[in-house]
Parts: C-alpha cells; sequence; structure tokens
C-alpha cells in the first residue's frame, strides 16, 4: 500500500479532527508546529533539499482518509 509511518497518519488525523484545512499544506505543518512536532513536518520534505513533497503530503492525507472510513 504505501510506506507512510502510522505516527505521520495519526498526527494528520488529529489535525482533521481539530478542524484543519487539510487542503492547506501550509495550514497542517502550522498545526504540526503548534504542537511541537518539528521532526515530523520533515517527512513531507524531499530528501536532501528544503522542498515540500506536495505529492507526499496528498498521498499521506489520502491514505489517512481511507484509514478513517
Amino acid at each position: 500500500m504505501s510506506n507512510i509511518p502510522p505516527n505521520i497518519l495519526a498526527l494528520l488525523a488529529d489535525a482533521d479532527h481539530a478542524g484543519v484545512n487539510m487542503k492547506s499544506p501550509k495550514a497542517v505543518v502550522t498545526h504540526l508546529l503548534a504542537h511541537g512536532e518539528k521532526e515530523s513536518i520533515l517527512f513531507f520534505y524531499k530528501p536532501n533539499s528544503l522542498e515540500f513533497d506536495f505529492d507526499k503530503y496528498n498521498e499521506a492525507v489520502e491514505v489517512m482518509r481511507k484509514q478513517k472510513n
């Protein structure tokens, strides 16, 4: 299926439950930072880069929503 760590999916589910706009990576990152999740945010960045990986983020949100249902 996918190689997204369970803790990342749990953090996304928490953000979704808190009413964060999941279509906005910036909103989710801001939410995670507010909860001290600096290390977890690095999962969404491309390896050896400062570039956010939107495809990885969207995949993680999709997997989280499928698990939720």
